[in-house]
């Protein structure tokens, strides 16, 4: 399934895009919003309890694919279910809620 991963994470008010911590900021250079991109990288790229050699290369192959891509990613429903629990173990309610419905449209 197509998923378009360049959306912005918005903040408490909804309107403004949550800062990525990641990316470089200050007064002349803003920091870059946090995307649905981001934040899928980091749920994979994320070490959890239990992953073995297969379950970690599948999240390589995942990230290698969300890396590349520039506006939608072609996912399987495997790989969502393996994005989604990295988003849910390492991400705050405000981030999840935003993720997983992008995800699940």
């Amino acid at each position: 399934m197509k998923i378009k991963i360049n959306c912005p994470i918005l903040g408490i008010d909804g309107i403004k895009p949550i800062p990525n911590p990641d990316s470089p900021g200050g007064r002349l250079d803003p920091p870059l919003p946090l995307t649905l991109k981001d934040v899928c990288i980091n749920a994979v790229l994320s070490p959890m309890e239990g992953d073995d050699e297969k379950k970690k290369f599948t999240k390589w192959e995942i990230f290698k694919k969300l890396r590349e891509a520039k506006e939608e990613v072609e996912l399987t429903a495997e790989e969502i279910v393996i994005i989604k629990k990295g988003i849910g173990k390492f991400n705050p309610p405000l981030v999840l809620g935003q993720s997983f419905e992008m995800l699940e449209k």
